[in-house]
């Protein structure tokens, strides 16, 4: 587990970098979720609105908007595949993201179209605690984090 300045990410889950975005692998499937740093950063967050299941995502590419405060903005799929399953709680209940992000708060479940070639470029292992210091340092410089 890795923490820094209130925030937490398991260690047992890849990050995207740039949108704060989480992958968990299980079998042959892939969890898709929203990080802790990302949350915290956005307030409280009050809608969610995602593509329908059925269809594929290309990573990099939008799957869905968040709404908190002012802010209006996508969810960058973090890797590519088909999706299989959004999560109905949180496009009803968007808070969800805001108190259990790596739990009830999933977005989507994905069937990866190559989950080695796209999790080579998300953070994970030895290299999550200095990242996650990094950017919380940053974004607190910068005052995108409160709290």
């Amino acid at each position: 587990m890795a923490h820094y300045d209130g925030i937490t990410l398991p260690d047992d889950l890849y990050y995207q970098p740039d949108d704060h975005l989480w992958v968990r692998l299980d079998g042959t499937h892939a969890w898709v979720g929203l990080d802790d740093m990302a949350q915290r950063s956005a307030g409280t967050i009050s809608a969610v609105r995602l593509k329908p299941a059925g269809r594929p995502i290309a990573k990099g590419k939008p799957f869905g908007t968040m709404e908190a405060g002012k802010y209006v903005g996508p969810l960058k799929a973090p890797i590519s595949g088909l999706v299989i399953e959004i999560n109905p709680d949180v496009m009803s209940q968007p808070g969800l993201l805001n108190q259990d992000p790596y739990g009830k708060a999933w977005l989507l479940l994905i069937e990866p179209e190559d989950a080695a070639r796209d999790l080579a470029g998300l953070i994970s292992g030895a290299d999550l605690q200095p990242w996650l210091t990094t950017s919380v340092t940053d974004w607190r410089q910068r005052g995108l984090l409160k709290g």
